[in-house]
């Protein structure tokens, strides 16, 4: 793959551990799903995903009922998907069965879980989905894309093949065709890897919107805004015209 996307493909097995102290990495690790909302532009402090990439271990804030409420609905569409594949005919996979980690050159590698793969048992044609229940976001599509980018890498099943992917909502669907992975796309790609991938942090940008969304805790970013101590030690002033 040009542009640097240069990849070689390796598989790891990771245990679950009591000890939560954060640590560094041996060597630098991304979800997609990191990539994706830096790409879309929804991660404003590039630090926190730089930091999640160098670190392991660390403790993250509480997800608390709304990411129960998430995981159910979650759960129920996904299998409301995959019997609608199935009836198609075609084969499914889910969620565990589709992870796959990916390697550059340099040692960087990138880490995925698409939640459905389904494919025609006939054309051999590959469709990647991804189940969404909250409002539709850019990178909702951009993490697809990078799905449907690395998985022809990952595992012979789709080597070679140029794959169609797919975002569900509770209220429709968004098609991702395969040419959405032009060289731009690619670009953009290597450029918010090469900022995860590099020895210095990029600057912090703590925001109440920001750091709302973010799971690090001030363990490890003390300058995290807390936004119900800051609202009501910054209050509201009228301005004079």
């Amino acid at each position: 793959m040009g542009n640097g996307l240069h990849i070689m493909i390796e598989y790891r097995h990771c245990a679950a551990g009591a000890n939560k102290l954060t640590r560094a990495r041996n060597g630098v690790y991304v979800w997609v799903t990191w990539l994706s909302k830096l790409m879309a532009g929804e991660t404003t402090c590039h630090w926190s995903s730089w930091f999640k990439a160098h670190h392991t271990d660390y403790n993250r804030a509480p997800g608390g009922f709304q990411l129960a409420s998430w995981t159910t609905e979650h759960t129920r569409l996904l299998d409301e998907v995959a019997k609608e594949q199935e009836k198609l005919g075609e084969t499914v996979y889910r969620e565990g069965q589709n992870k796959f980690l990916a390697k550059r050159p340099s040692g960087l590698a990138v880490a995925g879980t698409p939640d459905l793969i389904a494919m025609d048992t006939g054309s051999g044609h590959c469709t990647v989905f991804d189940i969404k229940t909250g409002n539709p976001r850019q990178s909702d599509i951009i993490q697809v894309a990078l799905y449907m980018m690395f998985l022809p890498y990952a595992t012979g099943l789709y080597k070679g093949k140029k794959l169609d992917g797919c975002v569900v909502y509770k209220t429709g669907r968004s098609e991702v065709p395969h040419h959405i992975i032009d060289d731009k796309f690619k670009q953009n790609v290597t450029y918010f890897l090469n900022i995860l991938e590099s020895v210095a942090p990029p600057s912090k940008f703590p925001s109440h919107t920001g750091c709302s969304w973010c799971d690090l805790t001030t363990e490890d970013c003390p300058e995290k805004v807390d936004n119900e101590k800051n609202e009501a030690d910054d209050p509201v002033q009228d301005f004079p015209l």
